[in-house]
């Protein structure tokens, strides 16, 4: 269904008093388009036909449907991503809206168009108004089927208001500008109070474009440079099939010193060249191409979407003609010096104690026991000092 218009809204409050009582503080929810919980509570809560509600009242009842409005979290204070864990993004972090989180590719979808100007008017109905802070938009990347519970590194924020004033009825218009994507995505709003630290969330299932095919492509995230490289540095991409097998493995050797953003992008033309599954770069919607710029953030690397893959990126900085374990010669890690260099030595480091030097040339100290475990954990993805998206958690930079 396509509701760029609210519904008549008369039927629907007389209706309201047959109903199990609303939440009595539950603030609002996405109206234009309609929510993935609006749309369950229009559509027959009791006894939903449509497959996705249904089975979401399966999980939890048919109370949070009534209290559609009410997605929060009451201590948020911004710290959305802290509150609400991966896979529980549509229900906020909360057990009683689960239903929300469900793995489905059938959720219903309404079609959204743009503007002239390439913008839309979201319709937020505020029912308990209050004043903001921001209202933040994110959506999913291209090659989410909505078939893995939504995580939040599968969307990218296009939008970002601040306290929008809101009109009589309480609704908020909040006029974003769409992103140049087609076919069905999920689009995540956060709504941070300025008066309170309390926060709302909302999920809301959209088409956008003519809903045609969609992308071949996966978004799996940026390819950071973090830093310059010396020639005979080496930088491989490695691909993992769904069960974590290795799929395909490609290095390119640097044959020359290179800015961040000229070894990102000789490293994409590379890949782009000899991979059968991967691309890096930046797509292009159109015509569904990937192209490589340089750049030391822009790039992205994308997978085939119907394969599920995933992907780490290392990167072996050139030995420059030091110690290998020790970058001032010595055997102790005081000065400048460091043990290894990552990710040599794993599985031999010290929680507490040992020191190595990260692709981005700086050095970092693994975290005392329990913490430190996560030093000697061989994935770079995820633990390579400084780059790996949790690296923080393994290591202390020095």
């Amino acid at each position: 269904m396509n509701h760029t218009t609210r519904k008549g809204l008369a039927p629907l409050a007389l209706a309201l008093g047959a109903l199990p009582a609303i939440d009595a503080h539950s603030h609002g929810t996405m109206e234009v388009p309609e929510s993935r919980i609006y749309n369950c509570f229009l559509n027959n809560p009791e006894s939903p036909s449509d497959p996705a509600c249904a089975a979401a009242k399966a999980v939890g009842g048919t109370q949070p449907f009534y209290d559609w409005n009410g997605i929060n979290q009451a201590n948020a204070a911004g710290n959305h991503r802290a509150l609400v864990p991966d896979g529980e993004l549509c229900a906020g972090g909360r057990d009683k809206y689960a239903g929300m989180n469900l793995a489905r590719s059938d959720w219903q979808a309404t079609p959204i168009t743009p503007k002239a100007d390439g913008t839309f008017d979201f319709v937020f109905w505020g029912t308990a108004p209050h004043a903001t802070d921001a209202w933040v938009f994110y959506i999913t990347r291209n090659g989410y089927t909505g078939n893995e519970p939504l995580k939040w590194d599968d969307l990218f924020e296009f939008c970002r208001l601040g306290n929008v004033p809101v009109g009589a009825d309480k609704r908020y218009t909040l006029n974003c500008p769409l992103p140049q994507l087609t076919g069905k995505h999920v689009i995540y709003t956060t709504w941070q109070r300025s008066d309170s630290p309390e926060a709302f969330y909302t999920c809301t299932d959209v088409i956008l474009g003519d809903g045609g095919t969609p992308s071949q492509w996966a978004d799996e995230g940026a390819l950071q440079a973090y830093s310059d490289l010396a020639a005979g540095s080496v930088v491989t991409l490695r691909l993992f099939n769904a069960n974590g097998n290795d799929l395909e493995t490609i290095g390119y050797t640097l044959e020359q010193d290179a800015s961040a953003a000229d070894w990102a992008l000789a490293f994409a033309n590379a890949i782009n060249s000899q991979s059968q599954y991967a691309r890096i770069g930046v797509l292009d919607p159109a015509n569904d191409t990937v192209s490589p710029i340089a750049s030391a953030s822009e790039n992205r690397v994308y997978t085939q979407a119907d394969l599920n893959l995933s992907h780490e990126v290392d990167i072996q900085p050139a030995d420059t003609g030091g110690d290998p374990g020790n970058g001032d010669g010595g055997g102790d890690t005081g000065g400048d010096g460091y043990d290894y260099t990552y990710p040599d030595g794993i599985g031999n480091y010290v929680p507490g104690e040992t020191v190595v030097l990260g692709s981005d040339n700086n050095r970092y100290q693994c975290r005392p026991f329990p913490q430190g475990q996560w030093c000697n954990i061989n994935s770079a993805y995820h633990y390579a000092p400084g780059t790996g998206t949790h690296w923080g958690d393994a290591w202390i930079k020095l």
